[in-house]
């Protein structure tokens, strides 16, 4: 199965069914009794075990339909043991396995709920899931502005729309920016520049789901048509050289006494819409869980809980990234100005580098880095399943390996190469690049997703 990766906008994490299950179940007329299947994957099969212990039975054969994620589960022990049922809610890191348990002669109804291994900041749901939208819903509105919350991740506000002749038949719309306080401040705009009783006309996009919410193309003042925000006003770096350090190896970040950072070149915060990607061949499995997460409309994105975005999808954040060459430590630090603040290590001691069974899994992985020529080039394991490593919903396992090129040709252009290997989730290895801009002159400024409020 080929898998064109798509510019899209914007969890359950790896194959649907690793990880562990428990529920109750009773045999007939007995007892209420608690069971625990515990399920792994290792590109090729499914295996584990049914109630872990001395009397555990061994998982023998896993047969499953991606296409209705059908379930049905063979398992030998003390006695033999059948689980047969359907995956429901597949998004969601708890999901539920839903189905019969038949366990020597007794059978009757279960339902197995995985145990979301997850930490509370990335699963918790304490925070509002981003609105999904919809670029085919097209809405053209005209009111007054009711409230304005200059905040991250987005900039929102409210305005009463009228419907009718009568002001009585006004409804009250929620609109969000494209872009968080941040960004919009560094191109220019502040929290004054949209006053609660502005009249406006607002060019938009629906939500598909969050009734009379929308995603602002354009926002103009009615009265001298004004533009409230437009496009990046941020100063691009001038013309010249690569900058390089003494013994001649480039420089990733600024010169002595100067400022500034990397941005995906055009991201403006829509994740991936510089991104011309190889091909993908993925998996069954994998196919399977991209079409869920393309037919609910990525409502599932970790990133919408803060979860941290390792992986490529790090460098894609419309707050940039900037690059702490501490060489006396022999050690690369990647700053990041999206998520919360977070930081990842390249480690260039020369040390080698583990497999992923050998290191701890984390967001940003393992990194070991190297200069061939002018190009830094990092390799990278030990990731582990919970976030998206790149938008668009493509799927990945603990066996990610990534394998990443950064070549600055010159001031302000710094050319990025990932190489994907994933044997458990795609029969081959793939490639996707685009290209970093320098924003000259100016510093990361701070952001936290936690800032999104309800």
């Amino acid at each position: 199965m080929c898998l064109q990766v798509a510019s899209v906008a914007l969890a359950q994490e790896g194959h649907p069914l690793t990880g562990t299950w428990t529920g109750d179940w009773r045999p007939g007329t007995g007892d209420l009794r608690h069971v625990t299947v515990v399920l792994e994957w290792d590109g090729k099969s499914i295996s584990g075990t049914i109630n872990p212990g001395p009397n555990a039975a061994r998982v023998r054969a896993v047969r499953i339909d991606p296409a209705m994620w059908s379930v049905h589960i063979e398992a030998e022990g003390a006695s033999r043991v059948v689980v047969d049922g359907g995956i429901a809610n597949l998004g969601s890191a708890s999901r539920k396995l839903t189905g019969t348990w038949t366990e020597g002669e007794a059978r009757s109804p279960i339902t197995l709920t995985r145990v979301d291994s997850m930490s509370a900041s990335s699963n918790s749901g304490s925070l509002p899931a981003d609105p999904t939208y919809d670029r085919s819903r097209r809405v053209f509105l005209t009111g007054t502005v009711t409230n304005v919350e200059w905040i991250n991740p987005r900039v929102r506000f409210a305005m009463n729309v009228s419907q009718g002749a009568q002001s009585a038949n006004a409804v009250n719309w929620t609109i969000e920016l494209p872009d968080s306080a941040v960004a919009l401040e560094r191109d220019g705009f502040n929290a004054r520049s949209l006053k609660i009783g502005d009249a406006i006309t607002v060019q938009a996009i629906t939500a598909s789901r969050t009734p009379r919410h929308a995603l602002a193309s354009s926002v103009v003042l009615t009265k001298g048509g004004k533009a409230v925000f437009g496009p990046s006003m941020t100063a691009r770096a001038e013309a010249a050289p690569a900058p390089h350090w003494p013994d001649g190896q480039p420089r990733l970040g600024p010169t002595p006494g100067a400022k500034g950072y990397w941005r995906a070149d055009g991201s403006r915060g829509l994740d991936l819409t510089a991104l011309k990607p190889g091909e993908a061949v993925a998996l069954p499995w994998a196919k399977a869980v991209l079409d869920y997460r393309i037919r609910t409309q990525f409502k599932d994105d970790p990133a919408s809980r803060c979860v941290p975005p390792g992986g490529p999808r790090q460098f894609l954040g419309p707050q940039g990234f900037q690059f702490v060459e501490q060489r006396d430590l022999s050690r690369i630090l990647v700053l990041l100005g999206d998520g919360d603040r977070n930081w990842r290590i390249i480690y260039t001691d020369g040390r080698p580098q583990g497999s992923p069974a050998d290191v701890v899994s984390s967001y940003y992985g393992s990194s070991v880095g190297r200069w061939d020529r002018d190009t830094l080039v990092v390799d990278s394991v030990g990731y582990n399943e919970k976030f998206w490593f790149l938008g668009g919903g493509l799927p990945h396992t603990e066996a990610l390996h990534l394998t990443e090129r950064f070549t600055r040709t010159d001031l302000s252009t710094l050319k990025y190469e990932v190489t994907v290997d994933d044997p458990r989730t795609y029969t081959r290895t793939w490639k996707a690049n685009w290209t970093m801009r320098w924003v000259a002159n100016q510093e990361i400024q701070e952001f936290f997703c936690e800032e999104k409020t309800s």
